[in-house]
């Protein structure tokens, strides 16, 4: 096949033609500049493929017409969802079409016969979401589950961890609906002997496909029977073997690890099976890897739903990162070199009971674990499988230049044999010299073994294929599956000839051309596939141009690992759980997706695909709606903290002189709220909330009409301290901070907080240093925030220097004080200072409360309280010690849901350019959870611009937590 975008002259005619055609189809976009290029050139593995054009159809009709031009001018074409593959099967040179924008209706739903229809774009956990009310789920659950679409899940062949008990996506596939490169669309399910006789009859191409696809596996059928393995986790090529071992055929199971080179899922009618009420989990840790390793071929013999490995590099990156920290000290007793979480699923207790006394008693008589913890309440086992989940990320925060990499991870062994499997591999890497990583699924001999490399390193390239072969001889001795759960790819597929044989490659070869005869859906996977290192995303070519930073990286090593860090997992695109990343969620824009982000730095950083430089415009776009919200900085998985990152942008953005006057007014924030608060504040507040003001401010600051700014107080913090406040006489001490919003905008939250303190039995000394710096470091004055943040710490200083604790309100002034100031000083030592001693106020209640240093009685303003938490705190020192002091009282409900963010980001919500996604953002979960509140509920949001947003879309006033807290002292002063 010639590509014709390589050509020239007339041929590039055609090609401008195909361009203009597709333009005119209606309700579908057509994306060529650097950026979409850029960020759809890579997924979750190792290559790098620039794409031809990226295409956005917001229907089927769309789809139809586009896939016919595409035909016409013989263009490649490749379907997409969220790019979580690690095998490389989702960057081609094509025209990519991305199906997670539009694609993602869940079309019907038959609970009595189990099962459900979908689009192509609906993720796995959205799915489950919509039918566990009928106590079902969509079995198949890879660790991407919250953004793995069924299509992708399909086209893949997914499994995940209870694959022993619920197989693989292809064993839940019912019927599908395609649309084949030529614009054909077929319906294909399940049929019978003389059904499947009558449609081969037609005189047509679907006819046609029937009778060639039929001859293929008559004429072949012992040849395939023994190619393919015997094992149960088994993805490569083609699934022939389907079709061999009975006479009644469903050609939609042809299609599932086809990674999108056959046909374009448009619909699926899908399986579900019930949600197993009644679960536990044994923890065994082993002191060794080796001995779990032998001891998984018993364990399934108790026939549990799983059996998940995690070694010691999960550990020691879990034991210390925020997203599972709490969790590592929970669940993980000792040291252990590695775990297996055996879970057992069943639909009575007493069924539950019984493999669990059983399986006891043989831990007891027979294994090597030193522990075995059972886990039996929802919170436990979520909490475990949080962890697991989380483990590839942890491990690819890798500060040097070797990396975990994944190339021969997805091999499946007969578990009897894996053992010796494995220790083959390890032995073979330890002789290189390559450290190695082991987790996953163990019960189905897919143990993931991750060598580390450094792709940017010839001989680590060259390791990469010598380690790649070698297992692949040892793949074939223990009659192994090459592909045993990520797909063939660019990894593998170069190799299935060598794996199946001439003949039966051959029979993938003709499978190929029944359905794509011209060879346009994902060229170049599983069939003529190109050897594993070409189209590599790093490469010994690679490099980062060297630029100069202002955070020193003490913890994140560079600001070029930062963005390396980012192993492209896609955990960013989460919609259903958590706060990452809010932009995301408004718009479903890759480029808004934190992973997105790092890939445009990444561009940038290293000069591809025309990016010039790091404020490149088109970084800059892809900046624009980050709300430096640091939900990244603790929900992914790596850590990748693009707050940090963006902050740095924004400075290098300045040092060109490029100011706006909006700019400069976040620049001066704190300066003008000095001047403005006081004796002119009345006659200022007036103004601001004028109809004049706003489309003044709308037209020249950028500030849009719709908002009202922030109100100045008339009296600050620090004068009515100064007037008013009298020493109790108490013994224990402690310092508020004044932060710019309790001293300028609403002191009586300072002086609620320092009513509470002194009611708790803390004499309060008001800690007037300046500003904290959040407005400075969020929007990229990161210069200016470290000198005056320095001024900051040394005036803070004269307090600690007193053994005095410095507790906080503002989350936002809390997170720069704890987490991005330390890092910008040039004193590391008067960062430990501000880390030891600075403290959030709910936080430093529940220590005391828990010290038993407090000895007052604290209850509820309010019987029902509702807590929606800024994603700083979230984000660096979380909502647990306002739970904790609630957890104290009696009385009273707490709830504290997982509502996202606000969408206000500081000055990002009072943007006129910001003003839309800001509001679609808090309508995402945030405004529809306060609705259904009741009156008589307190809604307690400790953010300044969380307690504004929440009023202006939702009519209701929030409160400070200190607000929300009364003290019966126990001390007379």
């Amino acid at each position: 096949m010639i590509n014709i975008y390589d050509m020239s002259g007339h041929i590039e005619v055609i090609h401008r033609e195909a361009h203009f055609q597709m333009r005119e189809i209606a309700h579908c976009e057509i994306r060529t500049d650097k950026l979409s290029l850029g960020l759809y050139a890579t997924d979750a593995s190792l290559y790098q493929v620039k794409p031809l054009a990226v295409a956005i159809p917001q229907n089927e009709e769309a789809l139809v017409a586009l896939i016919k031009v595409a035909h016409k001018f013989q263009i490649p074409v490749m379907p997409r969802g969220s790019a979580t593959s690690l095998a490389g099967q989702t960057t081609n040179r094509a025209l990519i079409i991305d199906f997670t924008r539009y694609f993602d209706k869940i079309l019907d739903i038959n609970a009595d016969q189990r099962w459900a229809v979908v689009q192509p774009g609906v993720t796995r956990d959205q799915l489950n979401a919509a039918i566990s009310p009928y106590g079902l789920h969509f079995a198949p659950d890879p660790a991407t589950s919250s953004r793995a679409t069924i299509g992708g899940m399909i086209a893949n062949n997914s499994s995940g961890t209870k694959s022993i008990k619920y197989g693989k996506t292809i064993d839940h596939l019912i019927e599908l609906k395609v649309l084949l490169s030529d614009g054909l669309v077929i319906h294909i399910r399940e049929t019978s002997p003389e059904d499947y006789d009558t449609i081969s009859q037609k005189d047509d191409r679907e006819g046609q496909i029937y009778r060639e696809f039929r001859s293929i596996i008559f004429g072949h059928s012992q040849a395939i029977q023994d190619a393919f393995p015997k094992v149960m986790r088994r993805v490569q090529g083609y699934p022939l073997d389907e079709f061999v071992y009975t006479d009644t055929w469903n050609l939609a199971k042809i299609f599932a690890g086809s990674e999108g080179s056959l046909g374009i899922i448009l619909e699926a009618k899908i399986n579900l099976e019930p949600i197993p009420e009644f679960k536990a989990s044994f923890t065994l840790h082993y002191h060794e890897r080796m001995q779990a390793i032998r001891e998984v071929k018993d364990i399934i013999l108790f026939e549990p739903a799983a059996v998940e490995m995690l070694d010691y590099n999960v550990f020691v990156k879990s034991k210390s990162h925020p997203a599972t920290q709490l969790i590592h000290h929970k669940l993980i007793q000792g040291e252990p070199q590695a775990t297996l979480s055996v879970e057992f699923f069943n639909l009575s207790s007493s069924e539950l009971q019984e493999k669990t006394d059983s399986f006891y008693a043989w831990l007891r008589e027979h294994s090597q674990a030193y522990a075995y913890p059972l886990l039996k309440t929802k919170e436990d086992l979520e909490d475990s499988w949080t962890l697991r989940k989380n483990g590839l990320g942890l491990i690819m925060g890798h500060p040097d230049g070797r990396k975990p990499v994944p190339f021969i991870e997805d091999m499946a062994i007969d578990p009897q044999f894996l053992p010796d499997y494995v220790s083959e591999v390890l032995k073979l890497c330890h002789d290189k010299g390559v450290e190695t990583i082991l987790y996953a699924h163990a019960s189905v001999g897919v143990l993931h073994i991750r060598p580390h490399l450094d792709m940017t390193k010839e001989k680590d390239i060259l390791l990469m294929k010598e380690i790649s072969d070698s297992v692949f001889q040892w793949v074939k001795k223990y009659n192994g599956s090459w592909s045993g759960e990520h797909g063939d790819g660019r990894n593998r597929g170069h190799k299935l000839k060598e794996f199946f044989g001439h003949e039966v490659y051959s029979c993938l070869e003709r499978v190929k051309n029944i359905f794509d005869p011209s060879h346009l859906l994902n060229p170049g996977i599983i069939i003529d596939v190109p050897p594993m290192d070409e189209h590599l995303r790093y490469g010994p070519h690679y490099t980062d141009h060297k630029e100069s930073f202002v955070y020193k990286y003490r913890k994140d090593y560079s600001f070029e690992t930062l963005v390396h860090n980012c192993s492209g997992v896609g955990a960013c695109r989460n919609l259903t759980s958590g706060t990452m990343c809010p932009s995301f969620r408004a718009t479903r824009e890759e480029s808004d997706s934190t992973r997105g982000r790092a890939n445009a730095l990444r561009l940038a950083l290293s000069r591809q695909m025309e990016f010039n430089d790091l404020t490149d415009p088109k970084v800059l776009d892809a900046l624009d709606l980050c709300l430096s919200c640091k939900a990244c900085k603790s929900e992914c998985p790596s850590g990748v903290d693009m707050a940090k990152l963006k902050s740095e942008i924004l400075q290098k953005k300045y040092d060109k002189g490029h100011i706006t006057l909006r700019e400069q007014l976040i620049f001066y924030n704190h300066r003008m709220s000095q001047v403005l608060s006081g004796v002119w504040a009345p006659v200022f507040n007036a103004v601001i909330k004028s109809s004049i003001f706003k489309k003044i401010a709308h037209s020249v600051l950028g500030i849009d009409q719709r908002r009202t700014l922030p109100s100045y107080t008339t009296e600050t913090l620090s004068s009515w301290y100064k007037k008013n406040y009298t020493t109790k006489g108490l013994d224990k001490k402690v310092a508020l901070f004044a932060d710019t919003y309790i001293n300028y905008h609403e002191p009586h939250i300072g002086k609620k907080a320092i009513r509470l303190l002194n009611d708790c039995g803390y004499e309060v000394e008001l800690a007037e240093a300046g500003c904290c710096q959040r407005p400075k470091i969020s929007n990229g004055f990161l210069k200016s925030a470290k000198e005056k943040g320095t001024e900051l710490a040394l005036q803070l200083k004269k307090h600690i220097d007193q053994n005095i604790k410095i507790v906080v309100c503002e989350p936002s002034c809390t997170s720069a004080l704890l987490d991005d100031l330390p890092d910008l000083l040039e004193d590391e030592s008067l960062g430990h200072m501000l880390k030891k001693h600075i403290v959030a106020l709910d936080e430093f209640i529940a220590q005391e409360l828990e010290s038993g240093h407090i000895v007052a009685e604290l209850s509820s303003m309010a019987s029902s309280v509702f807590i929606h938490s800024h994603c700083h705190q979230k984000a660096t020192f979380g909502h647990l010690g306002m739970e904790k002091v609630f957890s104290q009282m009696t009385s009273v409900s707490v709830q504290c849901p997982d509502t996202g963010c606000c969408g206000m980001a500081g000055s990002f919500g009072y943007e006129k350019d910001h003003f839309d996604i800001s509001k679609k953002i808090a309508d995402l979960q945030l405004v529809p959870t306060l609705k259904d509140l009741s009156k008589d509920t307190l809604i307690i949001a400790n953010g300044f611009s969380c307690r504004h947003q929440i009023n202006d879309f939702s009519g209701k006033k929030a409160v400070h937590w200190a607000e929300s807290i009364r003290v019966t002292p126990k001390v007379s002063y």
